[in-house]
């Protein structure tokens, strides 16, 4: 009787204890409004994603799937400056976790228009586009959204209306300016969003060929709200007011505001300090403002105009052919079928539209093969969270029902392999809609991920586990199943990646080795030896690089005559600026007699690698092996040392 008290006794203290926890439990709303305040702390500090990062591991945040969205958002907008993949990354696990939740409308806003951001960047138009669209719906069917300002409203429809008008839908563009025009008197008078609402609905409505006297009207608007100090705003504003002009056949006046557009074009290329990125869209703006001026003198029956614009077309074509597209020598090649049909000369016509047919071909095709890649990535991330779901709830179901039944787990098994199994067959369904220049790269992932989970080890891995639950070892087949989880979703998460940090190597190392000890029962050792100074979560290597070598150690290397080691020795070679990774086992040994016919796999995938990294990076790479019969066999891999600076 006192034992069942006792027992009674500590249930209800337990049962006190977890409402007591459960009171203290701070609110998810206090979590977010905890992070907020934290913003202005955070930007004194050095490094900002260091101290989001330590946010992250507290467990205040970590077992709230809202705030650790939130932190993972802000993480990547600290990343978005250096590495947008990074940037990515960490966007991507922020909207994992709180997609599927309800409410929350505003975190969920800024994640989704910060990955339309990072694909904007990246020109990528359609995922882009897909993006600002999810931003679009969910502000529309929130429109009481108390914490969303008519500013930020603005800015998202802007946003979507721009991405819808890059992949032709301008009525879509067109309708979401409309609705962005609805905020405008909700924000203040000399705010340049104003310009830009009206300068983005006489583009999309010119586009959408609307009446000219709605295009008057969305010109003045844009004339009252433009900057007088701001380059930017006029260069706008005068390429509008020039395809008014044209747009009515008033080609005179037009031409004055195409040479204005160009005289501020040229001072504005001037005005940089430095090259950069905007130098090269200045050059581009004086390209396409000469092939305006060229179609203008045509219109104006100037030929001998025409020809002087033509020379410096001609000579401005020379000093940026690396900076023009197809798309530039399209719009140019075309202007000059007008000007051949005008002079007579028909020989050259022919010669120029044909060129042209070929360019538009070439535009075409590449905007096909972006539009396939980037539908793929969509497909690809949809199908990637939902199964790293699948896999989080598969694990938490298997770890509360291990112990019942062996029919429960047996169905949990089945259902990873059917996932796995669907993936692979996603991947090699997908794998041909790669766009052609990568095609090299294209290869190297699909033998990387050959050299990744092999039908060989999962099936053993799962034989393992059976004997374990068999063998009534629940605990051991928990933390086995623990570990093989972790490993899966290590494997779904890093090799579509082209750079992991070495931290995830290292922690997926850790998993498959221990994996593999566990299935010898201990039979072999191994060690991890990184430096303390080297900072593993702040450097970069291609994924899965050290498996492959450790994999051939544990079946190929040790012969059961005496105790195995696995040695991997990561170290920072400083005046080389390499990173240096070593796999020593203590095994047989490679015999120094070749078999015919055979090539190593991993030794090719590696030298591959190291050759794109060395290009790359232009730091020289080095693969070697160094094995003596009977006493073992070392692998020496050095790559560039890549940080998070360098990834892009």
């Amino acid at each position: 009787m006192i034992k069942y008290f006792a027992i009674i006794l500590l249930g209800f203290c337990s049962i006190l204890s977890s409402c007591r926890e459960a009171q203290e439990k701070p609110s998810t709303q206090q979590l977010l409004k905890e992070i907020e305040e934290t913003k202005l702390r955070a930007s004194e500090q050095d490094d900002q994603i260091v101290f989001w990062k330590n946010m992250l591991q507290q467990e205040r945040y970590a077992s709230d799937r809202v705030a650790k969205a939130s932190i993972n958002y802000q993480i990547a907008k600290n990343f978005s400056p250096i590495s947008l993949d990074s940037a990515e990354a960490y966007m991507t696990k922020g909207l994992i976790l709180i997609e599927d939740v309800e409410e929350f409308e505003k975190e969920k806003l800024s994640i989704y228009n910060g990955l339309g951001v990072i694909a904007d960047r990246r020109g990528k138009n359609a995922l882009s586009s897909f993006y600002y669209n999810k931003v679009i719906s969910i502000v529309d069917a929130n429109p009481s959204i108390s914490t969303i300002s008519a500013k930020r409203k603005v800015r998202y429809y802007l946003h979507s209306a721009q991405s819808n008008e890059y992949i032709g839908l301008h009525e879509t563009a067109f309708d979401l300016c409309k609705k962005a025009e609805r905020y405008v008197d909700s924000l203040p008078k000399d705010d340049y969003l104003r310009f830009r609402v009206y300068a983005q609905l006489y583009s999309s409505g010119a586009h959408k060929k609307i009446g000219l006297d709605s295009l008057r009207y969305y010109l003045e608007k844009t004339a009252q709200h433009s900057h007088s100090d701001s380059d930017e705003s006029k260069q706008i504003y005068y390429a509008r007011k020039a395809h008014f002009f044209k747009y009515n056949k008033q080609f005179d006046s037009s031409r004055i505001y195409l040479q204005k557009k160009l005289e501020l074009s040229v001072n504005m290329l001037k005005n940089e300090e430095t090259k950069s990125s905007k130098n090269s869209i200045h050059s581009q703006n004086i390209y396409i403002a000469y092939c305006d001026l060229l179609q203008n003198s045509i219109y104006r029956r100037k030929i001998g105009e025409a020809d002087s614009t033509i020379t410096k077309l001609k000579k401005i074509e020379a000093q940026i052919s690396d900076q023009l597209t197809p798309m530039h020598y399209v719009h140019f090649n075309k202007i000059m079928m007008n000007y051949y049909y005008y002079i007579k000369d028909f020989e050259k016509y022919y010669q120029v539209t044909e060129k042209v047919l070929v360019l538009t071909e070439q535009v075409k095709k590449e905007a096909e093969l972006q539009a396939k890649e980037e539908m793929h990535t969509m497909y690809q991330l949809e199908e990637n969270k939902k199964s790293i779901k699948e896999l989080n709830q598969s694990v938490e179901v298997t770890e509360n029902e291990l112990q019942k039944t062996k029919y429960f787990l047996a169905i949990t098994i089945l259902a990873i392999l059917v996932i796995l199994g669907i993936l692979a067959i996603l991947y090699y369904r997908q794998k041909t809609r790669k766009l052609q220049q990568e095609y090299e790269k294209v290869i190297l992932e699909q033998k990387l991920l050959r050299t990744q989970m092999e039908p060989h080890f999962i099936f053993n891995t799962l034989s393992t586990l059976q004997s374990l639950i068999r063998f009534q070892e629940p605990k051991k087949a928990i933390d086995y199943l623990n570990r093989f989880s972790r490993l899966l979703r290590s494997n779904l998460e890093l090799s579509r990646q082209e750079m992991i940090s070495l931290e995830d190597e290292i922690e997926t190392m850790d998993n498959y080795l221990g994996l593999q000890q566990a299935r010898f029962e201990d039979y072999f050792t191994y060690q991890i030896q990184v430096p303390d100074e080297l900072e593993v979560d702040a450097l970069f290597i291609p994924p899965m690089l050290i498996q492959p070598f450790v994999e051939n150690s544990i079946l190929h290397g040790f012969d059961g005559e005496k105790e195995w080691h696995i040695d991997i020795k990561i170290t920072e070679l400083a005046e080389t600026k390499q990173l240096q990774i070593e796999i020593i086992d203590n095994g047989v040994g490679i015999n120094t007699i070749p078999k015919k016919n055979h090539k190593s796999l991993s030794g090719e995938i590696a030298k591959e690698r190291l050759e794109i990294l060395s290009k790359k990076y232009k730091i020289p790479t080095d693969y070697q092996i160094f094995s003596e019969q009977g006493k073992g066999t070392t692998v020496c891999l050095k790559l560039p040392i890549i940080n998070g600076f360098q990834q892009n």
